[in-house]
């Protein structure tokens, strides 16, 4: 019986100190809480508005890569016969790094240059007309001519003025020459045959006077067509030989900028064909990694340099047989989410932070965003390049790792409060204001909102209080408020005190 009466009355003494907790819990919330379900997973405490500077910042990973390299090939084919400098030597602009046998090439270039003479030589005549030699041939032709006219002339004019012969007459002359004479009569009088014959040596002699004529003048005259026709040969030979003073040069590789030797691609004895070279080219990523930064970006990004080997094989390809660059001049490329890659901007500034040098922080403004995506582990992300600004510290080496942090906005002497004190609802900002000891709902107008803190552009003064909601791992759920522990389970007096969800429940201790 005794054992009984003691279980009883411990029984009402948990009973009425269960009633005076709950009630003293119940007030507490009223006068704290507000009137909304507060969750498990958060509490609240005071902050202030305080004025400073407010940064906006999405934070990535990536490895440095060289910003830009040189691919330099042989502009002619030939046969190697030196290579004067070796990788991972320092160059500069200027310098002969490797050479071919130019026989062939200086032989091509002498060959296109006679074409282009003999091109050049046609050109000419046809713009200036015959020579002097053939003008005088012409001249000499045409005097030729003219004399023969004037004499056929003169023998037609002098049997047109002797008397016609009777038929007797002609008949006798004729008898006694047996045949009768060109150019004069033997009887001293005109035959018809006679006239007849020297009628027409006189036609015959103005047709060869008109015929020279005529060729003279066609010799005179420049024919458009033909000094067309001339000048597209001579544009044709003269492409032939720049065409083979490039291969001439192409003999020869020589440094395009100061930099440092990467690869080489051949050696003496090596049979290489044409090629063409690239200078400052934007330096292709060798391999990609996956990261993800801190803060409110992600990113993963990785890039290496070329490697820095150099073939022993005994023939190349029109490929680069040298690959150089400026190797203290590098970038890092971070891929950064769909959800910040809005805020990012060409030229903004950055802090790049390398593993090996943690101490060492480096500049960089971002180069370039990309305008086409990758999906990687289902997140959309973007491509966003960075160059290295100011001293790069030595032993800086493209491939290292680096951590990211780009600055997307800045508001200075600003009043701020921390970001998690801000509710927006409906496009509107507010704030809880602790005024008189009562909770104040406040609208506000925000500017920067930055990776811990918002900054207040109208609505707040500095100095007053606002509620700021800190987040826990929790089980509950409702709307952040200030709440507190629930009360104990039955089966026992065990009680629990603590945060719980604003509407009172909570992890309920053990009876």
């Amino acid at each position: 019986m005794k054992s009984s009466r003691t279980s009883r009355r411990r029984l009402a003494l948990n009973g009425g100190l269960a009633v005076v907790l709950a009630g003293a819990a119940a007030t507490a919330y009223l006068e704290v809480g507000g009137t909304g379900a507060a969750s498990a997973s958060a509490f609240t405490r005071d902050a202030t508005v305080a004025r400073g500077t407010v940064l906006a910042q999405v934070s990535a990973s990536g490895n440095l890569a060289l910003a830009a390299q040189s691919s330099l090939a042989f502009g002619a084919a030939g046969k190697v016969t030196a290579v004067k400098v070796a990788v991972g030597q320092q160059v500069t602009a200027g310098q002969v790094l490797a050479t071919i046998d130019p026989t062939g090439a200086d032989l091509a270039l002498t060959e296109a240059q006679q074409q282009l003479t003999v091109a050049q030589d046609n050109l000419a005549k046809a713009q200036d007309g015959p020579s002097a030699q053939q003008q005088a041939v012409d001249n000499d032709q045409l005097a030729a001519d003219e004399n023969a006219v004037t004499t056929a002339q003169d023998n037609l004019n002098a049997e047109q003025a002797l008397p016609a012969c009777s038929t007797a007459t002609s008949g006798a002359a004729k008898g006694s020459t047996g045949s009768s004479s060109t150019g004069s009569s033997s009887a001293n009088c005109s035959s018809a045959a006679q006239l007849t014959q020297d009628q027409n040596a006189l036609t015959s002699a103005e047709d060869a006077l008109r015929t020279a004529r005529d060729t003279q003048a066609l010799n005179n005259t420049v024919d458009p067509s033909t000094i067309a026709q001339d000048q597209e040969a001579v544009t044709q030979a003269q492409a032939s030989v720049n065409t083979a003073q490039q291969e001439v040069a192409g003999t020869t590789i020589t440094a395009p900028s100061s930099g440092t030797i990467l690869t080489i691609a051949g050696q003496v004895g090596s049979e290489v064909s044409a090629g063409s070279s690239t200078t400052g080219a934007t330096a292709a990523s060798a391999s990609s990694g996956t990261g993800s930064g801190t803060g409110s970006g992600s990113s993963s990004s990785s890039s290496s340099s070329s490697g820095s080997s150099s073939s022993s094989g005994s023939s190349s390809s029109g490929s680069a047989f040298i690959t150089m660059a400026n190797t203290s001049q590098l970038q890092i490329t971070a891929d950064v989410s769909e959800t910040d890659i809005d805020s990012i901007k060409d030229a903004q500034d950055a802090t790049i932070t390398l593993n090996a040098l943690p101490n060492t922080p480096v500049g960089a403004t971002v180069a370039s965003i990309s305008p086409t995506s990758t999906v990687v582990s289902n997140v959309v992300e973007y491509a966003v390049t960075l160059d290295l600004v100011g001293d790069v510290p030595s032993g800086v080496r493209p491939g290292q790792s680096a951590s990211i942090v780009i600055t997307t906005g800045e508001a200075t002497d600003a009043l701020y409060v921390p970001s998690s004190a801000v509710t927006t609802t409906g496009g509107s900002s507010y704030v809880t204001v602790v005024q008189d000891g009562k909770d104040v709902a406040t609208k506000v107008t925000t500017g920067v909102v930055g990776t811990t803190d918002t900054q207040i552009v109208s609505g707040l003064t500095q100095g007053e209080t606002v509620l700021e909601t800190i987040s826990a791992a929790s089980t509950g759920s409702g709307t952040t408020g200030r709440g507190f522990g629930g009360i104990g389970g039955a089966g026992g007096g065990g009680l629990t005190s603590g945060l719980g969800t604003g509407n009172g429940t909570g992890t309920g201790g053990r009876g």
